[in-house]
């Protein structure tokens, strides 16, 4: 009874609370101790270890920790000494028996009431963003300065205030350190002592407001305790107090931001009576504007008389005039701040003259740290964050050349990091102000401390973003730019197939491509690229041009953006060692070269056969000659042969389109045979042919015969027919223009269109419009005749290098008129033979360092000097000889100013590029060229346009984007009466309102008439609001305007201006930005892509289209909303006429709109939203449906839904009023449904709306409000799924199963004796199998299960056999999850689950996991799989491989080495496989159960356990003597260090001791060697194995 007493008495006392509860006390001690242990070790302490680094880097600064912050570290150390013990009193229990009962109990019910307290520590804690105030160094004491004139009229003033009837609210003010707190102070000892007030408390504020420490001060200063923990109730508390005082004066120094003293308790006076005044400090006038006080007082600085005082006041001994001087220096720095004038008096007092210097350094570094912390913030961006932006940028561009999506969080990160540089360029010019002038310093110094020290923590934050990208983007399926058809004719899919089998051959790892130009070698390498990529023959393929000439470092360049790596170093040796080293870490690559002319070294690459494996780096090549492909030592050469009479003729008629008339027919078959084979000669004249009458086709051939009679090759003969016959003079010449630019170069249509306009080719145009319209007609017909081809990249133009060739070779015909050696590795400026008869120069992309003073080219026309990096001067008469000079190309070079000829261009330069010219600053000699039609200042260096530019009246593009521009004098923008283009991306954005300051107004922008396409960026949100007077921006076909947000925050448009058309802009009906301008609701209504933030407007609650006032959006394809916090509807049609909204948008993306009831309300209009392709809802917590359902009809193309974040949601789809029948969402290709915690059905009303059949991509998680148990209600459902590739769950605790069980209908029995294959064998089955048709899950390729803690398997063993195309299977988490399939198999009987893509298979956190299946004869065969992942997985028993199961198995990770040892084995040789790949990473810790803790106090048959534990391992050490030797060695290698050590103290005996060794391990090995024969001969099964494995054989 005395043991069960305490616990009795304990219930009894606590009646009312339930049994179950003290019963859980009692016998659930050990697992409340448990958790509160970890809940403490695993989160507690490392919160108090981050938050201990922030206090000690605080107080190393001088900061004052909040004594919040203190407390709350004090309360840590208290409770970890408390658990501490709570833990040694749990392990005394087990090794007592008396008062166990009432011990348990005690345990049990303080650790649950200890977990709570852990609880609201951990809430504390992580809310501590900021633990100190920043402290000022020296100490800011100000003492005896207050005597002075200027302070005592200010005392007297404020006193004079506080004691004013009508004033209840005073708001003192001034610069930080002049001294705001000690006047404070002496008003309050001058109230007390007139005893204005019965009582005066002083609370400081400082910048992180506590509310409740603020109350907490007060309270204490009343002589009263406040207990309660809420807010509310403490001020409520605290007014009644107040309420008793007769008259109190509250103080509060050092206001941040408006303090709403309500909150805190105050109400600072009544109608009735005048009880409390407030009094207030702040640095910021507006804080005191927004207190509402009602009277403002300023405090000044020291006059120079007052500061001088005040300095020699404290200083003392200045005698000599060397200290007299310094000390007014120092005086005059100070700026009258009391703070600064004694901080270096102080310092100074009774030193002798020569320390006074460095006193004064030292002391001047710690006044002014806002420098250092900019130099920190300025560091880290160079160092750290632009590195890393190199490198993502890198990715992104790599990707981008791939045809890749770049995923919108990168983008976003980009444009943010590319906003803080801004900034902090920004900073910098800040500073160097802050270098040069006096006045101010401390001020200003301080300014930038605090902005460096905000942007630091950005920085921070982005660079823990950008390294966690895994990757930058998806893959886009978008065909490459490749010759069509021909590649699927038999003749090429047979090299094809020859080429792809070389490769997979072991021995080969160099294979060479050979055939003549114009082939199709390229297009077959582009063919086996996507082969490989699709087959996944090698992880990474890389395909690198080399071309007649070879760039090293462009090779380079290409492989290392494929790789996703940036090369810095600019010696191609280093460049070299650098990639050598990479991809001796890639598994296996794939390196294309393609049109090698000459010996390519791939070591002066970087690629060396002889230092990687045969089957990690393989390369292929291609060549015009076989004698270069035996040159480069290729162990396998395979030609690609023309194409047959057959295949030819195909071809040519698939290019030319139909031939009706027998004789064209026949001239077909002579056209082919001329053509002798060769794709580019069928294709070129195939295309020139189409839509020609049979007159045109005649004379075709006898050009072709004539061509080929003389000596003419197929092709080349094709192509100059081809240009012979383009019907205008116009559409020759810009075929020509192409041999300007390099081999494999791609050009844009920008680009090409001011050359064009230099030759004269676009004809009497009046508007760049017209002229851009001409020259697509031009590259149109070039394109359709075959000379030229698209791009992979909208926009751009490239062709195949054997047309370049023979447009130069056509060019040079007439040799003085063109110099084309673009690209050559020129180190010289050409040697002109006629230089009077030069009309066009390229001599881009070279190695030129220097140009001739004045070369004498007075007929030409067009010069193109880009991309010669090294060429940083001109002569100043470079252009002085060139009179006719239309069209001049400087991009890319490293000049840093224009030469003053320049301006002898003034009356014909048409066209000047000088994109990227980095270094290039001043431009004002452009101003002198008057007929400059188009300028690309793109990337340069400018900060300011000059003046004269305003002279450049004739210019239709200007091009400003990516350059520093800070200043747009005024005027200048308005007199480019002729502007058509405006391009101003990331560049200047200080657009003057009034037009009256240093800076262009938008008004002159609003003036150009002419302005077709724009891009902008506005800092003043006012200017939405603002009206620039009669819009002319209705002609705009193409612009893109971002209106940046307050604290200069951006919004990024979601497409990155993906269309043509973009507006990205925030509205604040709090400020005048509201309501929106005529000029922005004429774009809006006109423009493509919308954003929108809204996050101060109000009064948008029941229709924001409405309110808006911005029409019907009939043009607009995206809209995004963001942080709208009042809206309810985003379409109204109740409180308005009904008009169709939203008629062509494909993306609605709605984030943060946390009011938002629906998105329509009222009766469905036609056609709106019957285009919406993607539909994204994050964060809108009033959103209870989604889409009336008779607005669901209208989303016939709907292809993503994804909604997450909408706590009050609770039905998904909704199609009320639906009958049954055929689906109307038929093209939805992704749901994902995450954190909707009121959601209780997923799938109920979706099935009558969405075809189920197309779904690609399912996400479910965090939606614990789930009715169903199964995420599938029946196997007919699921079945539904066919094209289901991804299918990720996670936190569904509902789920018990993904699949309901149910009768199938459909089955196909597997009768006994059937054969089932197994592995090389073929094994008897003695079960039946069902197997479902159609299968389900046939195209799931990846499958993510996590935190599903009610599921006990994922799949039947049926569904299992289905998924053949499972590429990932990750499983984590889930508590309950006992084997992976549950099936029952007759006893005897066999089977095995093939899953032949299968690469990654992961198994982690799954306590009660047993098997992988439920019978132990079912056996896993993934002959793909790569990597195998096992972790806290305890209860594990076995692996369900055999030796042939994954032979391409190379990593192996387990949690715990005791768990590889447990594992049961029924073939050895699969354990003796896996251990030697095995790996236990060291961040993986041995897993500890929950029984654990519950099952040790069962001590009495501990010992008895341990004794069979040791005789069973002697037992199987017996039947294993191999690990007994293993055993036995490694207890002979301790004995043998300690032997070492031993001797290493004897030299003499050392030698002996070695030789002696040496004969017996040489001995040792012999033995084993013949043993591991004998073992081989017993056990023939394992030699297939050993042959098989790579790794195993070498062993």
């Amino acid at each position: 009874m005395e043991i069960i007493a305490p616990p009795v008495i304990d219930l009894a006392k606590s009646a009312v609370v339930p049994a179950s509860r003290h019963i859980g006390y009692l016998f659930r001690y050990k697992k409340y101790v448990n958790d509160l242990r970890k809940k403490v070790e695993d989160n507690l302490l490392m919160l108090e270890d981050d938050i201990k680094i922030k206090v000690i880097s605080c107080r190393d600064n001088g900061d004052v920790i909040h004594n919040v912050v203190q407390h709350w570290l004090e309360k840590v150390d208290k409770v970890r000494d408390e658990v501490a013990e709570m833990c040694r009193q749990a392990e005394k229990i087990n090794s007592c028996f008396k008062g166990w009962l009432s011990a348990r109990y005690r345990l049990g019910k303080e650790s649950s009431k200890k977990i709570a307290i852990v609880e609201d520590l951990l809430t504390e804690g992580r809310r501590f963003d900021v633990v100190a105030t920043s402290a000022p160094v020296p100490l800011r004491v100000v003492e005896h300065f207050d005597a002075f004139a200027s302070r005592e009229t200010i005392k007297k003033e404020l006193i004079q205030a506080l004691a004013d009837v009508k004033t209840n609210l005073v708001g003192v003010y001034g610069m930080e350190g002049v001294g705001k707190t000690s006047l404070v102070k002496e008003v309050c000892q001058e109230v007390e002592k007139l005893k204005l007030f019965d009582k005066v408390v002083l609370v400081t504020v400082s910048q992180n407001v506590d509310l409740k420490g603020i109350q907490r001060e007060i309270a204490e200063n009343l002589d009263m305790k406040i207990e309660e923990d809420a807010i509310p109730i403490r001020a409520a508390r605290l007014s009644k107090r107040l309420k008793l005082e007769k008259t109190i004066l509250l103080i509060f120094d050092e206001v941040w931001t408006r303090l709403e003293l309500a909150e805190v308790g105050i109400i600072p006076y009544r109608d009735d009576q005048n009880t409390c005044k407030v009094l207030i400090t702040s640095r910021n006038l507006d804080v005191c504007h927004s207190m509402e006080t009602t009277k403002n007082i300023e405090v000044q600085g020291f006059s120079e008389r007052d500061s001088m005082e005040l300095f020699l006041r404290n200083v003392s001994g200045v005698d000599c005039n060397a200290l007299r001087k310094m000390s007014e220096d120092i005086v005059n720095e100070c700026e009258g701040l009391p703070f600064a004038i004694l901080a270096f008096a102080r310092a100074l007092q009774d030193k002798d003259e020569a320390v006074w210097p460095d006193i004064i350094k030292q002391i001047r570094k710690s006044l002014f740290a806002g420098m250092s912390l900019f130099d920190d913030l300025q560091s880290k961006v160079q160092n750290d964050l632009v590195r890393l932006e190199t490198d993502v940028k890198g990715k992104v561009e790599l990707a981008r050349n791939n045809g890749d999506v770049i995923h919108q969080v990168v983008e976003q990160w980009l444009d943010n990091v590319d906003r803080v540089r801004t900034e902090t360029a920004e900073l910098y010019h800040e500073a160097e102000k802050i270098n040069s002038c006096f006045k101010g310093r401390h001020s200003a110094c301080q300014c930038l401390g605090d902005e460096s020290k905000k942007k630091v923590d950005v920085v921070d934050k982005l660079l823990d973003e950008g390294r966690g990208f895994s990757s930058v983007s998806n893959p886009a399926l978008v065909p490459p730019p490749v010759m069509k058809h021909f590649s699927a004719f038999a003749s090429r899919e047979a090299t094809k197939k020859e080429v792809i089998q070389a490769l997979v051959e072991d021995k080969t790892h160099l294979v060479g491509v050979y055939g003549m130009g114009g082939v199709g070698k390229t297009t077959l390498m582009n063919e086996i690229r996507k082969q490989v990529e699709k087959t996944k023959l090698f992880d990474k393929v890389v395909l690198a041009t080399v071309s007649q000439h070879p760039d090293l470092r462009g090779i380079q360049a290409q492989i290392a953006g494929s790789l996703g790596m940036k090369i810095e170093e600019e010696n191609i040796s280093a460049r070299a060692a650098r990639l050598s080293a990479r991809l001796r870490h890639e598994k296996s690559i794939l390196l294309m070269f393609d049109d090698l002319w000459t010996r390519l070294e791939l070591s002066d690459v970087g690629i060396d056969l002889d230092e990687v494996s045969v089957n990690t780096c393989k390369v292929i090549i291609t060549s015009r000659s076989l004698d270069v492909c035996n040159l480069m030592g290729t162990t396998k050469n395979i030609a690609v042969k023309v194409l047959s009479k057959k295949d030819s003729l195909e071809l040519f008629r698939q290019e030319v389109g139909d031939v009706d008339s027998d004789a064209l027919c026949k001239m077909s078959e002579e056209i082919t045979n001329e053509c002798d084979g060769l794709p580019l000669a069928i294709v070129t004249l195939a295309r020139t042919l189409r839509n020609k009458k049979e007159s045109f086709w005649d004379a075709v051939i006898q050009q072709l015969k004539k061509s080929m009679c003389g000596g003419m090759s197929p092709v080349n003969a094709s192509i100059k027919l081809s240009y012979k016959f383009l019907e205008t003079s116009e559409t020759k010449l810009c075929f020509l223009l192409c041999g300007l630019f390099p081999e494999d170069h791609k050009f844009t249509m920008d680009t090409m269109v001011g050359y064009a306009m230099g030759e004269d080719l676009l004809g009497e145009v009046e508007t760049l419009r017209e002229a851009r319209g001409n020259l697509h007609i031009m590259v149109d017909t070039l394109i359709s005749s075959g000379l030229w081809m698209k791009g992979n990249i909208e926009g751009y133009v490239t062709m195949h290098d054997i047309i370049r060739d023979a447009a130069i070779s056509i060019a040079r015909e007439n040799k003085a008129e063109s110099i084309l050696r673009a690209g050559l590795g020129l180190h010289k400026w050409p040697e002109l033979k006629e230089p009077g008869k030069c009309l066009r120069m390229s001599i881009m992309s070279n190695d030129i360092r220097e140009v001739p003073d004045t070369p004498e080219c007075s007929q030409l026309v067009t010069l193109s000097l880009a991309r010669n990096r090294l060429l940083v001067d001109f002569p100043d008469g470079f252009f002085e000889g060139m009179k006719r000079l239309a069209t001049l190309d400087l991009s890319h070079i490293g000049i840093s100013s224009l030469p003053k000829s320049l301006s002898s261009l003034k009356n014909c330069l048409r066209s000047l590029y000088l994109d990227n010219c980095w270094m290039l600053e001043e431009v004002s000699v452009i101003g002198t060229l008057k007929t400059l039609e188009i300028l690309s200042l793109q990337g340069t260096g400018i900060s300011r346009l000059p003046e004269e530019m305003s002279g450049l009246t004739n210019l239709k593009m200007l091009n400003l984007s990516e350059t520093p521009l800070t200043n747009v004098p005024s005027n200048l923008i308005s007199s480019l009466s002729n502007l058509e283009e405006l391009y101003m991306r990331e560049s200047f954005s200080g657009w003057e309102i009034e037009g009256t300051g240093d800076n262009a107004s938008l008004v002159e922008v609003a003036s150009l008439t002419n302005l077709t396409t724009l891009h902008l960026k506005l800092e003043n949100t006012k200017w939405l609001s603002t009206d620039i007077g009669p819009c002319p921006w209705d002609k705009l076909t193409k612009f893109c305007i971002n209106v940046l947000l307050k604290e200069n925050e951006e919004i990024i448009p979601s497409h990155k201006c993906a269309f043509e058309r973009c507006i990205s802009f925030g509205i604040s009906t709090k400020s005048d930005s509201f309501p929106v301008a005529d000029w922005v609701k004429v774009l809006v209504d006109r423009t493509y892509e919308l954003v929108l933030d809204l996050e101060d407007c109000e009064g948008l609650d029941n229709d924001l289209v409405v309110n808006l006032n911005l029409k019907s959006f009939h043009n607009l394809k995206s809209f995004k909303i963001e942080s709208a916090d009042t809206v309810e509807y985003l379409v109204n049609v109740v409180e308005q006429v009904p008009v169709t909204v939203f008629p062509q948008l494909e993306t609605l993306d709605l984030f943060s709109v946390y009011e938002l009831k629906a998105i329509w309300k009222g009766p469905l209009v036609e056609r709106s939203f019957e285009k919406l392709k993607l539909l994204k809802i994050s964060c809108c917590g009033r959103l209870v449906n989604i889409l009336p359902s008779r607005l669901w009809r209208n989303l016939q193309n709907l292809e993503g839904f994804e909604i997450e974040n909408c706590e009050n949601l609770e039905k998904v789809f909704d199609s009320k009023g639906f009958e049954d029948g055929s689906a109307t969402i038929v093209q939805l290709r992704t749901i994902k449904l995450e954190e909707l915690p009121g959601v209780i059905s997923i799938w109920e009303g979706a099935i009558p709306l969405i075809r189920l059949e197309s779904i690609k991509v399912l996400v479910v998680g965090n939606c614990p409000e789930l009715k169903s148990s199964f995420l599938f209600f029946s196997l007919t459902f699921a079945q539904r799924f066919q094209q289901l590739e991804e299918l990720d769950v996670w936190e569904c605790s509902s789920f018990i199963k993904l699949i309901a069980e149910e009768e199938e209908e459909e089955i196909i029995m597997l009768h006994p004796n059937s054969s089932i294959e197994y592995g090389s064998r073929n094994l008897v089955s003695n079960t039946y199998i069902a197997v479902l048709q159609p299968p389900i899950f046939s195209n799931l390729k990846k499958l993510n299960i996590s935190s599903c803690h009610g599921l006990k398997c994922i799949f039947p063993i049926g569904i299992f056999q289905g998924l053949v195309q499972l590429e990932e299977f990750d499983v984590y988490d889930c508590n309950e999850m006992e084997e992976l399939s549950v099936e029952c198999l007759e006893e005897g009987s066999s089977m095995t689950i093939r899953l032949p893509c299968l690469r990654d298979l992961s198994l982690r956190k799954l306590p009660r996991l047993s098997s992988f299946f439920s019978h132990p004869r079912i056996l896993l065969e993934c002959p793909s799989l790569e990597t195998l992942t096992i972790e806290g997985c305890p209860n594990l028993k076995r692996l369900p491989f055999d030796p042939q199961s994954t032979p391409k198995l190379e990593k192996f990770y387990i949690g715990a080495d005791e768990l590889f040892s447990r594992l049961e084995w029924e073939d050895l040789s699969v354990k003796a496989q896996l251990q030697l790949i095995l790996t236990i990473p060291s961040a993986l810790m041995p897993f500890r159960t929950s029984q654990q803790w519950e099952h040790e106090e069962q001590m009495e048959g501990k010992c008895d356990k341990e004794k069979d534990s040791m005789n069973t391992k002697v037992d199987w050490l017996k039947a294993h003597p191999e690990q007994k030797r293993n055993e036995e060695n490694e207890i002979e290698k301790n004995n043998h260090k300690e032997e070492v050590d031993r001797l290493s103290d004897h030299p003499e005996k050392f030698e002996e001791k070695k030789h002696e060794e040496n004969n017996d391990i040489e001995k040792e090995v012999k033995e084993e060697k013949n043993e591991e024969v004998d073992w081989l001969k017993d056990h023939p099964e394992i030699r297939p194995t050993i042959s098989s494995h790579p790794s195993l054989r070498s062993s």
